[in-house]
C-alpha cells in the first residue's frame, strides 16, 4: 500500500460534512412524514388481513376492524376509517379485498400514508388460525416483524390486542430511533448511541438506524465496530449506496486496500456513468492513502469516456501521487551510504502521469492549470528524461513567464543538464519574480559549492543573508559544512582556512557559527603550520610563526565552541603557544 498521507483528518472533517448532508434525507420513519399527519398523530393503513389457503375470510376482517378501533386511542398513530381505505384503493381501480401486504405498501406510498399494518393468516383447524402480521415503515421500506401466533375465531379481540401490543412495540423503536437521530444531529455521540441500541434492541432488522448506529461509531472513531455495522447494513441491502461509499472509506483508512476497493466499487456500479461521482470517490480513495486504487477506479472511466479532460486529470494527479509515495518509501529503506535511484515503479507511475497530463495539454493548450504542468517537469526530471524536462519547461514558460516555480523547476532541470550558468540565471528570474523566495539564493549557493566556485557561492550567499537572519546560518552551515568535510577531513587545511574565511564574510553570523568558524580556521591554520614547519629551519620557522600566532588569536574568539564539542581548549593554545617558542628561538637562533 502506498503511504498514507497526513491530511487524513482534514479528510475526515470533510468526509463527515459530505455523509452529514446525505444524512439529512435519512429519516427515522414516521417522524419525518407530517404531511401524513391526522390531528398530529400519524395515519396508519390496515387492510383486511388477508387468508390464504381458503381461510374463513371473515376473521381477517373483523381482526383488522378490532385493531382499527383500538389504533383510535393511540397517542401517536391513528388508524384510517375502513371507508377511507375503500375509496383510496378504488382511486387505483382496486378493492379493499385485493389489498395484500405488497398492494397495501404500493398504496399508502401513492397517498402518502407513512405506517401499514397488514398480514395473513392460515386455518389450522376449523375455527383456529395462525395469524402473522408486520408493520411497515413505507419511505424506509422496513418491516417490523410479529411472530406468528394462534388464535381462535372467538379470539378476534385477543388477537387485535396481541397485534396492537406488538405495536406498541414498534411505536417505542421509532421513538428510540428518532431521539438517536436527533442526538446523532446534535453531535452527543453516546446519548445517540444508546437510543438506537435501545432501538435495536426491538427490531434488529432497521436498517437505517442500523446504518445510524454505524454512522455514529465512525463519528466516535470506532472504526473496526463501524464497519462491522455497515457490513450487515450491505449485507440486507447490497444496494445502501451511503453505507457502501462510507465502508468503503472506512476500509482505505484502515488500511484494507481490497475492501476499500470492493466497496466503492460496488457503489460506482450502482452510478457506472456519473463521472462527477467516480471522481470523488477516487479522490477519497487517494486521501484516504491509496492512489493506485483511485487510479482503478479513473480508469474504468476513461475505458468509457478516454478523451475526459477531467478524468484524465485526476488519473495524472493520482499517477503522479503514487509514484510521489513509492518514492519516499523507497528512500527510506534505501541503504544510507548509496546514492539514491529512481524506484522502477515509481518510474512507471511518473511516465502515466506525464502521459495523462500531456493530453489535459493537447485538449486545453494555454488554458492548462500551470500547476500540472509543473508535474509533468518534475516527473521528466525524476525520469532524468532533462531534455524533455527542458523543453516542457520551455514551452510553460512561454505562457506562464511571471510565475516563480515554472521557473525553479527549469533552473534544476539546466543543472541535473550541467548547464550551470544556465540554471543560475533562471534563478535570478525566480528571485526577480520573487525576492523573498525562501531557497532560490541557497540552491544557487549549493550548486556553485558543487561546481568547486566557492568564492562565487559566498557572493551569492551573502546577497540572500542580509536583512535575514535564517538565511543568514543556513548559508554559514552550507560554506562550513563544505571547507570542513572536502578540507579538513581530506587533510587540505588550507582550503578549510579559505573556506572559513570566506564563509566569515556572510553578514548576519550569528555568534555560535562565528565562534565555530573561528575555531575550525584556528585549528586548521595549526594544523597546517604544524606540517609546514618540519624542517625546522630559519626559512620554515618565518613562513609558519605568523600562521601560529593567528591561530592563537583566533583561538582566543572561539567562545564556548570548544566546550560545546568536548575540546579542551586550553591544552591546544598550549600546544599552539609551544610551536610559537619554537619558532621564536629558531630565528633568534638562526638571525
Amino acid at each position: 500500500m502506498v503511504g498514507k498521507t497526513q491530511g487524513d483528518e482534514a479528510m475526515l472533517g470533510r468526509l463527515k460534512l459530505t455523509f452529514a448532508l446525505a444524512l439529512a434525507a435519512i429519516v427515522i420513519a414516521p417522524a419525518a412524514q407530517v404531511a401524513a399527519q391526522d390531528g398530529g398523530r400519524f395515519r396508519v393503513i390496515i387492510p383486511y388481513f388477508e387468508p390464504l389457503e381458503d381461510a374463513d375470510r371473515g376473521f381477517g376482517k373483523d381482526v383488522s376492524k378490532e385493531l382499527r378501533e383500538l389504533l383510535e386511542d393511540f397517542p401517536t398513530h391513528v388508524s384510517m376509517e375502513e371507508g377511507d381505505i375503500k375509496d383510496e384503493a378504488k382511486r387505483f381501480d382496486m378493492k379493499i379485498d385485493d389489498l395484500n401486504c405488497l398492494y397495501t405498501r404500493q398504496l399508502a406510498s401513492q397517498v402518502n400514508i407513512p405506517v401499514a399494518i397488514c398480514g395473513s393468516y392460515t386455518e389450522v383447524s376449523k375455527d383456529n388460525f395462525m395469524l402473522s402480521a408486520e408493520v411497515w415503515d413505507i419511505q424506509g421500506s422496513e418491516s417490523f416483524p410479529i411472530e406468528a401466533f394462534p388464535a381462535t375465531k372467538d379470539d378476534r379481540e385477543l388477537a387485535a390486542q396481541n397485534i396492537y401490543e406488538q405495536f406498541e412495540r414498534y411505536s417505542t423503536t421509532v421513538r428510540s430511533a428518532a431521539i438517536c437521530n436527533d442526538y446523532y444531529a446534535s453531535q452527543q455521540w453516546d446519548n445517540a448511541l444508546r437510543n438506537c441500541d435501545e432501538s435495536l434492541s426491538l427490531n434488529p432488522n432497521q436498517i437505517g438506524t442500523r446504518y445510524l448506529r454505524g454512522r455514529i461509531l465512525y463519528e466516535m472513531e470506532r472504526m473496526d465496530e463501524s464497519l462491522g455495522e455497515l457490513e450487515t447494513v450491505i449485507e440486507a441491502n447490497p444496494f445502501h449506496e451511503d453505507a457502501l461509499q462510507l465502508a468503503g472509506y472506512i476500509a482505505a483508512v484502515s488500511e484494507q486496500d481490497d475492501k476499500a476497493r470492493d466497496y466503492y466499487s460496488r457503489y460506482l456500479d450502482i452510478n457506472p456513468g456519473n463521472s462527477a461521482i467516480r471522481m470523488r470517490i477516487a479522490y477519497e480513495l487517494a486521501q484516504a492513502g491509496d492512489p493506485v486504487g483511485a487510479m482503478a477506479f479513473i480508469q474504468v472511466g476513461l475505458d468509457v469516456d478516454p478523451e475526459n479532460v477531467d478524468l484524465h486529470t485526476q488519473y495524472g494527479g493520482f499517477a503522479f501521487r503514487a509514484a510521489s509515495d513509492i518514492q519516499q518509501e523507497a528512500a527510506l529503506t534505501a541503504p544510507t551510504d548509496g546514492e539514491e535511484s529512481l524506484a522502477p515503479e515509481a518510474a512507471g507511475y511518473y511516465r502515466e502521469a506525464i502521459d495523462s497530463y500531456v493530453k489535459v495539454f493537447e485538449v486545453k493548450g494555454t488554458e492548462t492549470e500551470v500547476r500540472l504542468l509543473e508535474n509533468v517537469v518534475s516527473a521528466y526530471i525524476q525520469l532524468e528524461d532533462l531534455d524533455n524536462a527542458i523543453m516542457m519547461s520551455e514551452r510553460v514558460l512561454e505562457t506562464h513567464p511571471s510565475e516563480d516555480r515554472p521557473w525553479l523547476l527549469y533552473a534544476d532541470a539546466l543543472q541535473r543538464a550541467d548547464r550551470l550558468d544556465d540554471a543560475i540565471s533562471a534563478l535570478d528570474r525566480v528571485m526577480e519574480i520573487n525576492p523573498e523566495h525562501p531557497s532560490a539564493a541557497l540552491r544557487q549557493g549549493n550548486w556553485l559549492i558543487q561546481a568547486g566556485r566557492l568564492q562565487d557561492a559566498v557572493v551569492v550567499l551573502s546577497r540572500a543573508a542580509e536583512g535575514n537572519p535564517a538565511q543568514a546560518a543556513q548559508a554559514a552551515t552550507m560554506v562550513f559544512a563544505e571547507a570542513y568535510q572536502n578540507g579538513y577531513q581530506q587533510n587540505r587545511f588550507q582550503y578549510t582556512v579559505d573556506g572559513m574565511v570566506l564563509g566569515k564574510q556572510i553578514p548576519n553570523l550569528g555568534d555560535d557559527m562565528l565562534n565555530q568558524m573561528n575555531f575550525w580556521h584556528a585549528f586548521s591554520l595549526y594544523r597546517k603550520a604544524v606540517a609546514d614547519q618540519e624542517p625546522n629551519t630559519l626559512q620554515s620557522a618565518q613562513a609558519t610563526l605568523p600562521a601560529f600566532q593567528e591561530a592563537l588569536r583566533l583561538l582566543g574568539l572561539a567562545g564556548e565552541y570548544p566546550a560545546s564539542v568536548g575540546v579542551n581548549l586550553s591544552e591546544i593554545q598550549s600546544n599552539v603557544g609551544t610551536y610559537i617558542e619554537i619558532q621564536e628561538a629558531i630565528i633568534k637562533r638562526g638571525s
